[in-house]
């Protein structure tokens, strides 16, 4: 018999896509968090290892007040979770690069595809990572525009303690420069996932389900198995995995290739923000088997401090006397304005 402990949870946010290309400031707090406020909260549960990763990019893509978000719950073993932390980002920041005048959520759906293919190449020359896949939920705070561009935006210098990392080739912008929108500009949140890692919004107090779960219990997904000719046992696809779409698991069981039916197309939504929103929790499936989206939101809308109330969030799931989780559990709170109600 297992017991429940949360001594394995990290308040500090951490992730393994330390030392990346992030172009922006990977998993630091500003000193003044003039757009949006970040936590991070994570423990590994009583599972024998963790499988989940996270990376959070402050200033992403060199614009002041966009924001990159990530949550990746790995399945099988950690190898491809623990790639998604380190380059996902990179893969969706060359697919923006590549195709600037794309709608984001078309990037977005791009750097999905971008994202397994690869893990398909490194998975012919590993059978841990062929074995391994990782649900996905990501968001990108844009700045925006009136008419969806960032023509208006200037350039300014990056301060000399921030540490952003130099654009790609691939962009005219000049190595140290960030981007600044004008105060008008008004902020876009775009979210895709595959699985059943989820982003929920806190609009006025209601909760918003900003992303789709993907699994062999919905009938949609369901039949998009059968009649690619899949089969579905004990709730699972050919019985070992209960999502319908995950980054990786490429392997093949008995020459059944599992990617033809557990697909890495993803969901995706564009929500126009407004002063009425105020924060959107992120986290894969250990929170969200165990709480609903409005119950969550209730549980930290009065929370001003986001790291604290993801670490509430996180000690609910553990320790909630209902239904405990007992997987891996990750939360980012994103913390959109400086609101708590009364």
């Amino acid at each position: 018999m297992h017991k429940r402990h949360s001594r394995n949870a990290r308040s500090e946010p951490m992730t393994i896509a330390k030392g990346s290309n992030t172009h922006g400031i990977l998993n630091q707090r500003p000193s003044r968090d003039e757009y949006y406020q970040t936590g991070v909260y994570e423990t590994q549960g009583t599972r024998p290892t963790m499988e989940d990763t996270h990376a959070f990019i402050v200033d992403f893509d060199s614009v002041k007040g966009q924001g990159y978000f990530g949550v990746f719950d790995g399945h099988g073993n950690k190898h491809v979770a623990e790639w998604c932390g380190h380059y996902f980002h990179q893969m969706f920041l060359g697919a923006m690069h590549d195709h600037p005048s794309l709608a984001p959520e078309k990037v977005l759906h791009k750097a999905f595809r971008r994202v397994d293919d690869t893990l398909k190449k490194y998975s012919l020359q590993s059978e841990q990572v062929a074995e391994s896949g990782s649900t996905a939920v990501v968001a990108f705070l844009r700045m925006e525009d009136e008419d969806g561009t960032q023509s208006s935006f200037t350039s300014s210098p990056v301060p000399g303690n921030a540490s952003s990392s130099t654009p790609s080739p691939s962009t005219s912008r000049s190595s140290g420069q960030r981007r600044i929108p004008p105060e008008n500009a008004k902020r876009v949140l775009y979210c895709a996932n595959a699985g059943d890692a989820r982003a929920v919004l806190c609009r006025n107090g209601t909760a918003i389900r900003l992303t789709q779960d993907h699994k062999v219990t919905d009938p949609s997904e369901g039949s998009r198995i059968r009649q690619a000719g899949g089969v579905i046992m004990r709730g699972r696809v050919f019985g070992t995995l209960a999502v319908s779409r995950s980054l990786g698991n490429h392997i093949s069981y008995d020459g059944i290739r599992m990617k033809q039916y557990v697909i890495s197309t993803p969901y995706t939504s564009r929500t126009e923000l407004t002063d009425e929103d105020e924060f959107c929790i992120i986290a894969c499936d250990g929170l969200w088997d165990v709480i609903t989206d409005q119950d969550a939101v209730n549980l930290v809308r009065r929370i001003k401090d986001a790291q604290y109330a993801s670490k509430i969030l996180v000690n609910h799931a553990l320790c909630n006397d209902v239904q405990p989780t007992r997987d891996n559990v990750t939360v980012m709170v994103v913390r959109l304005k400086d609101f708590v109600p009364k």
